[in-house]
């Protein structure tokens, strides 16, 4: 018998769009997540923050499959990421099955990762032509739209090297959401930026935010985080301390750990 869900995640009637259960990874020796369980439900902005090395982007690359997990399971829209699971055997997918399910989600990194090549629009339009097969004058008017949504439609036939870092990231982003994902997964999208560039693409994110994307942000911003979030996770030697509504946690940590965090950052 295959399962894709848990009876947990069913009883939600699809209001959670991410659920780990148990999560682990290890790097040799090197245990990286410690039994992480953390649900994200649909429409929320989860962020998550924490010291460096806390495990943080680590957790959402296992969401997005690229690290496979070494133990518990992730659920993205209800089905199991990654593995079948059959009469209570976990069998890992093929690759080709793997790359349909992350479709789903859409990752933004540090850094921009655009094709030098090809100008703004046509990293934008890449994606949907080779991974949907889309046909281009559709997917060109689709990018536009999107380039036109994080403010750079006159910057469309730009290359990479001729754009700021925050106009780079804006790209990225446009290009994330160009495969329709359900959610949206960015890592530290502003730590590779100057400061006074940090602004423009928070804003993109705080756009998407009212538009109600399901989205989890690994950041510093912890303003930014205050502001926006409805969901905060405090991540800490691979585990989630803390969790809770933004402004509380941030305002009246009650775990020690996260209270010596946030007297160095706030």
């Amino acid at each position: 018998m295959s399962t894709t869900a848990t009876t947990e995640t069913r009883t939600e009637e699809g209001r959670i769009c991410v659920q780990l259960q148990g999560i682990h990874k290890f790097y040799g020796a090197v245990h990286a997540l410690r039994g992480v369980d953390l649900a994200i439900r649909r429409g929320e902005v989860c962020v998550a923050i924490g010291p460096s090395g806390s495990g943080k982007s680590t957790l959402l690359r296992c969401i997005n499959q690229l690290e496979q997990i070494s133990a518990g399971r992730v659920f993205v829209l209800g089905e199991l990421a990654g593995y079948d699971e059959i009469d209570g055997r976990m069998h890992v997918l093929p690759p080709k099955r793997i790359a349909e399910q992350r479709r789903r989600t859409g990752m933004v990194f540090q850094r921009f990762n655009l094709f030098p090549h090809m100008t703004a629009i046509g990293n934008v339009m890449e994606g949907p032509i080779q991974a949907k097969g889309v046909p281009k004058a559709l997917a060109r008017q689709r990018a536009m739209a999107l380039l036109q949504r994080v403010g750079l439609a006159p910057l469309a036939e730009r290359y990479p090297s001729q754009l700021s870092g925050g106009q780079q990231q804006r790209v990225a982003i446009a290009r994330a959401l160009a495969m329709e994902p359900e959610v949206m997964l960015f890592d530290e999208p502003t730590s590779a930026l100057d400061p006074e560039l940090v602004g423009e693409v928070l804003d993109v994110i705080k756009d998407l935010a009212g538009s109600g994307m399901t989205m989890m942000l690994v950041t510093h911003e912890i303003g930014f985080a205050r502001e926006v979030a409805n969901h905060l996770v405090f991540m800490d030697e691979g585990v989630v301390v803390e969790e809770g509504d933004p402004r509380e946690v941030l305002s009246r940590p009650r775990n020690p750990r996260t209270q010596a965090f946030l007297s160095k950052v706030l």
